[in-house]
């Protein structure tokens, strides 16, 4: 995987591949049981080799490059680093190799991976469940007419 991702990252400004490598190291470093590959151009880390369970990504840009959480609205961000305003996913953009020194983005790393086997909450999918089966009771038939 190593020459992919270095090829990859060819694509890419100096600085950019720079962070991405240091990015790349300390999340190997943070989940050595994770599955690293390329997808939707950046570089993904999931428990297993599905793209559907990522955990997180290194997304390099031109200026920047993005450590995005898929579920990073569940993590606990005490520093306020996290940014995005979706339901689920948050992500952090770091401009230079200092902002890569940062002990927070490991913290946010090791968070994602101790909680990404099971990213939604067993009281949410207890609820789900529960809505899946009301939907699969029978219900009196509508009226075909409409009220004023």
């Amino acid at each position: 995987m190593t020459n992919v991702v270095e090829e990859f990252l060819s694509n890419y400004p100096e600085e950019t591949r720079r962070i991405s490598l240091v990015l790349r190291k300390m999340a190997r470093n943070t989940m050595p049981r994770a599955h690293e590959f390329l997808y939707y151009d950046a570089i993904n880390y999931s428990i297993d080799d599905s793209p559907l369970r990522r955990i997180c990504y290194i997304s390099p840009m031109d200026k920047y490059v993005t450590l995005g959480f898929l579920f990073g609205a569940q993590l606990d961000d005490q520093h306020h680093l996290l940014q995005g305003s979706g339901k689920r996913a948050r992500h952090v953009k770091i401009r230079t190799l200092e902002e890569t020194k940062n002990s927070v983005l490991k913290d946010l790393v090791k968070a994602a991976w101790i909680h990404g086997a099971d990213p939604v909450p067993k009281i949410k999918r207890k609820i789900r469940r529960r809505a899946v089966a009301h939907r699969h009771t029978k219900r009196a038939p509508r009226s075909r007419h409409r009220r004023l």
